[in-house]
C-alpha cells in the first residue's frame, strides 16, 4: 500500500470520517475469504456482472474511496490483464485490503491512501473511473465528483454512486425512527431482516447507516448537472439495471417528466431497496475537439 497521506494532518471532518471507519472498516472481509469466495460474491450481485463484463479485460480502472477495496478486488481478480487501483483515505480499511490482496496474489491491483480533494491521479488519464458511495460522505459532494471525474479519460466512463434524494427518502424515515426507539426497526430494514448475514456483518452495516457523521443525499437532476457541466455525457443509471445489455451502452436521456418518473420509482421501492438509496450514475466523458 502506497500512502501519500502518511502523518499529514486532515481535515477536521475528513479526519472523524476515518476514525468512524478505523473503528467499522466496510465493507468487512470474512476471516476465510479468498479469492474464490470474493468472486463468488461479487457474481451474485447483477450490478458486478453487469460491470465487469462492461469494462474491457486490458483496462485502466481506478476506484476512489474504494474502503476495504472489495470491488477494486473483484475487478482485478476477474480482469488479470486489468491494471486496478484502488484509492482510500482510511488507513485500516485499506490495511484490509492489502492484506486480502497479499494473501491472493493479486499483483495488478495497487492501493493508495489519499484524500479525495487532492487525488494523486494522472489527470484524463484512466478508461473507467469508479466512485461508488463516497461523495456523499464528504463535505462537498459537488468538489468531490469534480475530483473523481478529472481522472476519467476523453471517452472514458464515470460510475458514480451517491445517495439519491428520492431514493433515500424511506431510509431517512427509518434512521429518524431508530432515534426515537434508540435502536434500528429490525423488520424495516431488508438487511437486518436477512438470516444469512451474520451479527458482525449487520453491525456494520447499522454503524454505516444509522450512525456515520456525514451523509448528504444528492438530486440524480443536480448531479447530472454538475457532470454536464464538466463536459460529460448521459449514458444510464442503475436501477434500473441494463438487462443483458452492455452497462456502457448508451441509453435516451430522460426528460423531466421522466427524470421524476425514475425518482419515483427509486423512492416506491425504498422498503425492500438494499442499497438503502444508493443509486449510479454512469456518464461518459465527451472526446476531445
Amino acid at each position: 500500500m502506497l500512502d501519500v497521506l502518511g502523518t499529514t494532518e486532515r481535515e477536521s471532518r475528513a479526519a472523524e470520517v476515518e476514525r468512524f471507519y478505523t473503528k467499522s472498516p466496510f465493507p468487512g472481509y470474512a476471516p476465510a475469504d479468498d479469492g474464490n469466495s470474493l468472486l463468488d460474491r461479487s457474481r451474485r450481485s447483477a450490478f458486478l456482472v453487469d460491470l465487469d463484463a462492461a469494462i474491457a479485460p486490458d483496462a485502466t480502472v481506478v476506484d476512489c474511496g474504494c474502503g476495504t477495496a472489495q470491488l477494486a478486488a473483484f475487478l482485478a481478480l476477474a480482469g488479470p490483464r486489468r491494471r486496478v487501483f484502488g484509492v482510500d483515505g482510511c488507513r485500516a480499511s485499506l490495511m484490509c485490503g492489502d492484506e486480502f490482496r497479499a494473501r491472493t496474489g493479486t499483483h495488478n491491483l495497487q492501493l493508495v491512501r489519499a484524500d479525495l480533494f487532492d487525488l494523486p491521479l494522472e489527470p484524463a488519464s484512466f478508461q473507467v473511473v469508479i466512485s461508488r458511495g463516497v461523495v456523499h460522505h464528504t463535505p462537498d459532494p459537488d468538489r468531490a465528483i469534480e475530483s473523481v471525474a478529472r481522472a476519467v479519460a476523453p471517452g472514458g466512463v464515470l460510475v458514480l454512486g451517491f445517495y439519491e434524494t428520492m431514493g433515500r427518502a424511506f431510509h431517512c424515515s427509518r434512521r429518524f425512527l431508530s432515534k426515537i426507539t434508540r435502536k434500528p426497526v429490525r423488520f424495516l430494514d431488508p438487511i437486518l431482516r436477512r438470516r444469512d448475514v451474520d451479527d458482525e456483518k449487520k453491525r456494520i452495516w447499522i454503524d454505516d447507516q444509522y450512525l456515520h457523521p456525514l451523509e448528504h443525499i444528492l438530486p440524480l437532476p443536480h448531479v447530472v448537472r454538475v457532470l454536464d457541466r464538466l463536459g460529460f455525457d448521459w449514458v444510464r443509471t442503475v436501477p434500473p439495471a441494463a438487462g443483458g445489455q452492455n452497462l456502457f451502452a448508451d441509453t435516451v436521456r430522460p426528460g423531466a417528466l421522466g427524470m421524476t418518473s425514475l425518482r419515483t420509482g427509486w423512492m416506491v421501492r425504498g422498503l425492500n431497496d438494499p442499497d438503502a438509496g444508493l443509486v449510479c450514475y454512469i456518464a461518459r466523458r465527451q472526446e476531445r475537439s
